[in-house]
Protein backbone atom coordinates (compact mmCIF):
# COMPACT_ATOMS: atom_id res chain seq x y z
CA UNK A 1 0.00 0.00 0.00
CA UNK A 2 2.72 2.74 0.87
CA UNK A 3 4.67 2.11 -2.96
CA UNK A 4 1.00 2.43 -4.15
CA UNK A 5 0.74 5.75 -2.51
CA UNK A 6 4.35 6.18 -3.21
CA UNK A 7 3.72 6.33 -7.01
CA UNK A 8 -0.06 7.97 -6.85
CA UNK A 9 2.08 11.00 -4.75
CA UNK A 10 4.57 11.37 -7.57
CA UNK A 11 2.34 11.23 -10.65
CA UNK A 12 -0.08 13.97 -8.88
CA UNK A 13 3.46 16.12 -8.34
CA UNK A 14 4.44 15.70 -12.15
CA UNK A 15 1.07 16.41 -13.14
CA UNK A 16 1.08 19.62 -10.71
CA UNK A 17 4.39 20.55 -12.61
CA UNK A 18 3.86 19.72 -15.72
CA UNK A 19 0.58 21.99 -15.62
CA UNK A 20 2.30 24.91 -14.15
CA UNK A 21 5.20 24.57 -17.11
CA UNK A 22 1.93 24.90 -19.56
CA UNK A 23 0.26 27.92 -17.44
CA UNK A 24 3.57 29.56 -17.69
CA UNK A 25 4.46 29.20 -21.22
CA UNK A 26 0.83 30.53 -22.38
CA UNK A 27 0.86 33.48 -20.31
CA UNK A 28 4.40 34.53 -22.03
CA UNK A 29 2.66 33.79 -24.92
CA UNK A 30 -0.38 35.70 -24.38
CA UNK A 31 1.82 38.67 -22.98
CA UNK A 32 3.37 39.03 -26.22
CA UNK A 33 1.48 41.75 -28.00
CA UNK A 34 2.77 42.15 -31.78
CA UNK A 35 4.42 39.50 -33.11
CA UNK A 36 7.91 40.49 -34.86
CA UNK A 37 6.65 39.64 -38.14
CA UNK A 38 3.71 41.67 -38.26
CA UNK A 39 3.79 45.72 -38.69
CA UNK A 40 2.90 47.83 -36.24
CA UNK A 41 -0.73 49.19 -35.59
CA UNK A 42 -0.68 52.11 -38.07
CA UNK A 43 -4.79 53.10 -36.44
CA UNK A 44 -3.70 55.35 -33.94
CA UNK A 45 -1.64 57.83 -36.39
CA UNK A 46 -4.13 57.81 -39.05
CA UNK A 47 -6.67 58.66 -36.87
CA UNK A 48 -4.56 61.41 -35.06
CA UNK A 49 -3.30 62.53 -38.82
CA UNK A 50 -7.23 62.43 -40.21
CA UNK A 51 -8.72 64.21 -37.01
CA UNK A 52 -6.20 67.04 -37.44
CA UNK A 53 -7.65 70.37 -38.03
CA UNK A 54 -4.36 72.18 -39.50
CA UNK A 55 -1.67 69.10 -41.10
CA UNK A 56 0.92 71.44 -40.35
CA UNK A 57 1.13 71.02 -36.63
CA UNK A 58 1.56 67.46 -37.14
CA UNK A 59 5.22 67.51 -38.18
CA UNK A 60 5.98 68.44 -34.54
CA UNK A 61 4.06 65.58 -32.89
CA UNK A 62 4.98 61.95 -32.98
CA UNK A 63 1.38 61.10 -32.64
CA UNK A 64 1.32 61.40 -36.34
CA UNK A 65 4.29 59.11 -36.89
CA UNK A 66 3.50 56.49 -39.35
CA UNK A 67 4.95 52.97 -38.51
CA UNK A 68 8.14 52.82 -41.35
CA UNK A 69 8.25 56.08 -41.29
CA UNK A 70 11.96 57.12 -40.51
CA UNK A 71 11.38 60.56 -39.54
CA UNK A 72 9.09 63.67 -40.75
CA UNK A 73 11.09 64.40 -43.05
CA UNK A 74 9.32 61.89 -45.19
CA UNK A 75 6.55 63.81 -44.83
CA UNK A 76 5.23 66.93 -46.17
CA UNK A 77 2.57 68.93 -44.86
CA UNK A 78 0.31 72.25 -45.54
CA UNK A 79 -3.36 73.49 -44.40
CA UNK A 80 -5.18 71.13 -46.53
CA UNK A 81 -2.76 67.88 -47.28
CA UNK A 82 -0.51 65.62 -45.37
CA UNK A 83 1.52 63.88 -47.56
CA UNK A 84 4.06 61.20 -46.81
CA UNK A 85 6.17 58.93 -48.42
CA UNK A 86 8.49 55.66 -47.14
CA UNK A 87 9.68 52.37 -48.41
CA UNK A 88 7.80 49.56 -46.75
CA UNK A 89 9.76 47.51 -44.28
CA UNK A 90 7.40 44.53 -42.99
CA UNK A 91 6.79 41.42 -44.57
CA UNK A 92 3.77 39.76 -45.33
CA UNK A 93 1.55 39.09 -42.53
CA UNK A 94 0.45 35.90 -44.21
CA UNK A 95 -2.84 37.14 -45.21
CA UNK A 96 -1.97 40.54 -47.75
CA UNK A 97 1.32 39.48 -50.11
CA UNK A 98 1.76 43.31 -51.00
CA UNK A 99 2.41 46.77 -48.46
CA UNK A 100 -0.12 49.22 -50.65
CA UNK A 101 -2.92 45.98 -49.63
CA UNK A 102 -1.46 46.39 -46.16
CA UNK A 103 -2.07 49.87 -46.14
CA UNK A 104 -5.31 49.57 -47.64
CA UNK A 105 -6.84 46.65 -45.63
CA UNK A 106 -4.85 49.10 -42.26
CA UNK A 107 -7.37 52.16 -43.55
CA UNK A 108 -10.77 50.44 -44.09
CA UNK A 109 -10.25 49.28 -40.72
CA UNK A 110 -9.26 52.24 -38.89
CA UNK A 111 -12.14 54.30 -39.41
CA UNK A 112 -15.97 53.70 -39.28
CA UNK A 113 -17.18 55.87 -41.24
CA UNK A 114 -15.36 54.86 -44.51
CA UNK A 115 -15.94 54.41 -48.58
CA UNK A 116 -13.50 52.63 -50.67
CA UNK A 117 -14.58 53.86 -54.00
CA UNK A 118 -10.68 53.07 -55.81
CA UNK A 119 -9.06 49.86 -55.58
CA UNK A 120 -6.45 49.41 -58.29
CA UNK A 121 -3.15 47.23 -58.09
CA UNK A 122 -1.26 50.86 -57.96
CA UNK A 123 -3.66 52.85 -55.99
CA UNK A 124 -6.28 52.98 -52.85
CA UNK A 125 -8.46 55.80 -52.27
CA UNK A 126 -10.96 56.41 -49.75
CA UNK A 127 -13.37 58.98 -48.72
CA UNK A 128 -13.70 59.14 -44.44
CA UNK A 129 -16.24 60.80 -43.20
CA UNK A 130 -15.77 63.03 -39.76
CA UNK A 131 -17.58 65.33 -37.76
CA UNK A 132 -18.50 67.64 -40.52
CA UNK A 133 -15.33 66.82 -42.52
CA UNK A 134 -14.87 64.93 -45.58
CA UNK A 135 -11.57 63.97 -45.62
CA UNK A 136 -9.47 61.69 -49.12
CA UNK A 137 -7.12 59.37 -47.69
CA UNK A 138 -5.15 57.98 -50.99
CA UNK A 139 -2.35 55.22 -50.81
CA UNK A 140 0.05 54.80 -53.71
CA UNK A 141 2.93 53.05 -54.89
CA UNK A 142 6.09 54.87 -56.12
CA UNK A 143 7.94 52.21 -56.53
CA UNK A 144 8.83 48.79 -55.72
CA UNK A 145 7.89 48.57 -52.44
CA UNK A 146 7.73 51.91 -51.75
CA UNK A 147 4.31 53.69 -50.36
CA UNK A 148 2.99 57.24 -50.55
CA UNK A 149 -0.02 58.07 -47.97
CA UNK A 150 -1.59 61.58 -48.51
CA UNK A 151 -4.51 62.54 -46.51
CA UNK A 152 -6.53 65.93 -47.96
CA UNK A 153 -9.01 67.57 -46.98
Amino acid sequence: MSLHRHACSSIHRLALVVGATMLFAGAAHAAQTTPPNEPADVCPALKHIVEASDFKQLRTGPAAQLPGVESTEDCRANAHAYDCHWRAHWQADGFVNDPLEEMGADIAACFPNVVHDVNTPTRQHFIVTTAGRRVNVTASVQGQNELRLRITR
